[in-house]
């Protein structure tokens, strides 16, 4: 039982710099993992027949994943933590997946910031093992960033 994966996804709207939402996207690694990590684009219709590109950045290896989580929480504000501990049991899906959603502007910048809105870069940890065993673990790695 342990993280297995993380995907990163993020929208481009038509009115976007793509290569600005994709410096967004990346900055959700570590730097030693960004020119490396490929990013794939599926292309849908948005309500008004406007394109809306999805870009997503995976990693699929169980130690670069856990970096990556450290690195995210790592960025959080306090308060941003305090509030992640405190929703985690509604962020983490039945298999144990984590949901995160930090903010796309903000983030271009280098800084994450927890976010429920639209205008986001969401972030899924895959866990293999059973739900409760995914909250026991999400939570000491969250509090061994806080000691």
């Amino acid at each position: 039982m342990s993280i297995a994966s993380l995907d990163a996804r993020v929208h481009v709207h038509a009115t976007e710099n793509k290569d600005k939402v994709i410096k967004a996207l990346l900055e959700v690694f570590p730097s030693e993992f960004r020119d490396s990590i490929s990013i794939r684009s599926e292309i849908y219709e948005g309500h008004h027949g406007n394109p809306i590109e999805i870009l997503i950045a995976s990693l699929r290896d169980p130690e670069a994943t856990l970096k990556t989580l450290n690195y995210i929480l790592s960025k959080l504000s306090s308060l941003d933590k305090s509030r992640l501990d405190s929703t985690l049991e509604d962020r983490v899906d039945k298999s144990g997946g984590l949901y995160i959603r930090v903010n796309k502007q903000e983030a271009y910048y280098g800084n994450l910031i927890l976010d429920d809105s639209d205008d986001v870069v969401r972030i899924h940890i895959g866990f293999s093992g059973k739900r409760r065993d995914a909250i026991k673990f999400y939570r000491e790695v969250l509090r061994g960033l806080n000691s």
